[in-house]
């Protein structure tokens, strides 16, 4: 089982967006939201979606992310 870390965090629409982005590059992701933050619509700072991605994909995910954003890695 693949060890999973951070790569950003994103309000939920957003995260969902860019989950599906980065798994249609092959990535595996996983989408983590405080629940206390679903209960109650607060979708920002520390109630934000936070997008993991396994730990061997990192580099690529900061990469397509950075190109997502229009950035450098």
């Amino acid at each position: 089982m693949p060890r999973y870390v951070p790569l950003t965090t994103r309000s939920s629409v957003l995260a969902a967006v860019l989950k599906g982005a980065l798994e249609a590059e092959g990535l595996d992701v996983r989408l983590v939201r405080d629940s206390f933050g679903t209960v109650y619509g607060l979708d920002t700072g520390r109630f934000a979606t936070r997008i993991l991605v396994a730990e061997d994909d990192l580099d690529s995910a900061r990469r397509l992310l950075a190109e997502a954003e229009g950035t450098e890695a």
